[in-house]
């Protein structure tokens, strides 16, 4: 299958950079890395809303037609935006397999994904959590505007789901000694929130490292500059490094309550890192489906900081070489490469399949 993938980069990095900047790229550079007949297409990395709506109209026509020139089978997309999901690029005449990573909370997005679908193309999520918060959606959307137009007592409509990673690092000879008893790693905004484990672990004691990136967005120019002050912090390191100081983590403490799939929480577990994960407000957290055994991640209550500290403190003693080898095994290349393989197949036939 030949792939069209559109990818976008916040600081026009390539896909191949030594920098990742998040999950959404890694998720990109994995198909890159993996597929044979994989063409990029970069996307300049704008808010919606700083696109004008000719500029937004001529981007989806522009998709198009690329996936026409190199004769795409599957125009392979992973963002929200009109541009990846509006009126003009669900009339492809080549299948578009959305995969969407996060908890959108515009009421348009809705209508994007039953858009797609409706015209024969695939949208998949990465977790029943996710797909959960989406129906929530639907439901404050009905009771606000009544079940009329494109609600009309319709869910949205997916394909099914896709694990957003596998075990990507090397499995070492032998665990690394632990030199913070916990750590994390994310984005500078104010929705991953990393720095939050500065402020819980303050005055505790507990030696703790924060791994992130300037910020994206000018939004988050304050936080950003809040916290840039912090020791034991490292910013814009190459994907090796993070790696490496990764497994050197007692527990990692995945900060974002509303993750979807922590593609990190998978990277950690895979280092023989334990979990701990900074709970929704029902309890639960969506990356609870990554680890292998139920012993290996623990969910708190959120920013619960003397939670956190007993979680850490009941890490001690855990078998980190059972948690690499369980966590291998589950999460491997090969597996993941035959499910996205699988989906494309999906994507394909199901659009052949629509009047």
């Amino acid at each position: 299958m030949k792939i069209l993938l559109l990818y976008r980069e916040p600081f026009d990095r390539r896909i191949s950079s030594d920098i990742v900047s998040g999950g959404g790229e890694m998720f990109c550079r994995s198909i890159y890395e993996n597929f044979d007949d994989v063409t990029v297409r970069s996307i300049p990395f704008r808010a919606e809303e700083c696109w004008s709506g000719k500029d937004k109209n001529q981007e989806q026509r522009d998709i198009i037609n690329h996936a026409e020139d190199i004769h795409a089978d599957v125009i392979c997309s992973n963002y929200p935006n009109a541009i990846y999901t509006g009126a003009i690029i669900q009339k492809s005449h080549i299948p578009i397999m959305s995969i969407l990573h996060s908890v959108y909370k515009m009421t348009s997005i809705i209508q994007r994904i039953n858009g797609l679908t409706d015209n024969g193309h695939s949208v998949f999520l990465v977790s029943k959590w996710q797909h959960q918060r989406y129906k929530e959606l639907v439901g404050k959307i009905r009771k606000r505007y009544g079940k009329d137009g494109a609600y009309d007592n319709k869910d949205i409509d997916i394909a099914g789901y896709l694990n957003s990673s596998f075990c990507k690092i090397k499995k070492k000879t032998s665990i690394s000694p632990v030199v913070w008893e916990c750590g994390t790693i994310g984005r500078c905004d104010r929705n991953k929130k990393p720095f939050i484990l500065k402020e819980l672990l303050k005055d505790s004691g507990m030696k703790n490292l924060v791994i992130s990136g300037k910020y994206q967005a000018e939004q988050d120019k304050n936080y950003y500059n809040k916290n840039k002050k912090h020791d034991d912090v490292k910013w814009d390191i190459p994907y090796e490094q993070v790696m490496h100081n990764l497994a050197k983590f007692g527990t990692y403490f995945s900060t974002c309550n509303h993750e979807t799939w922590g593609i990190t929480a998978l990277e950690a577990l895979s280092c023989g890192v334990p979990l701990i994960l900074n709970g929704y407000s029902d309890g639960t957290h969506a990356s609870e489906i990554i680890p292998a055994h139920k012993n290996h991640y623990k969910v708190i209550p959120t920013d619960d900081k003397e939670k956190l500290i007993e979680a850490i403190k009941g890490f001690d003693k855990v078998d980190r070489n059972e948690i690499q080898d369980m966590t291998r095994e589950k999460h491997s290349l090969e597996k993941w490469k035959n499910e996205f393989a699988n989906a494309i197949d999906k994507t394909v036939e199901n659009f052949k399949k629509t009047p």
